[in-house]
């Protein structure tokens, strides 16, 4: 069941707490495909299966950047986020690829609120800590710690809420 987040407080008051587990994304040659397309990346062991079957792995493989992109979209399985007015990527502390993803291979996100901290204009930076299971891998795919801004709308009661106004 998905995490209600409606205003800043909601992120506040989570800080520490695991967001949990989302469910099992395949990620096929479609997908690695478009990436490819979509970067200019054009790598044969993305994209051409002949040729990924005379290496070491068999098979072709995401990119590493693909499986970490598919963060907000893993994460809509952990958190529904309501009254936000906008939302930004505000960079990576950390990132690394400990394994390959074949095509064909299932991933999912456990994610944990590492950090919030209130910002203008009903806004909260998030830190975000990731870790993108391999379905049958010993190794996660990508392990991160990314960061998020949200703006939520006013709330209607009036209520405010303490602003870091430095970033």
């Amino acid at each position: 069941m998905a995490i209600v987040v409606a205003g800043p407080q909601d992120l506040l008051a989570r800080v520490g707490d695991p967001l949990g587990t989302s469910a099992w994304h395949l990620v096929t040659q479609e997908a690695v495909d478009h990436f490819a397309a979509g970067t200019g990346n054009r790598a044969p062991i993305h994209v051409d299966p002949e040729f990924a079957k005379r290496t070491p792995l068999g098979t072709t493989i995401a990119f590493g950047i693909q499986i970490l992109a598919m963060a907000t979209m893993l994460l809509n399985d952990l958190w529904e986020l309501r009254n936000v007015v906008n939302g930004a990527d505000y960079g990576a502390n950390r990132v690394r690829y400990p394994t390959a993803v074949r095509v064909g291979s299932r991933v999912r996100l456990h994610a944990r609120l590492a950090d919030a901290t209130a910002v203008e204009a009903q806004g909260v930076r998030t830190t975000l800590e990731l870790e993108f299971e391999v379905e049958g891998a010993t190794r996660p795919a990508c392990v991160a710690e990314i960061m998020f801004v949200y703006w939520f709308s006013e709330p209607s009661d009036g209520a405010a809420v303490a602003r870091d106004t430095e970033h």
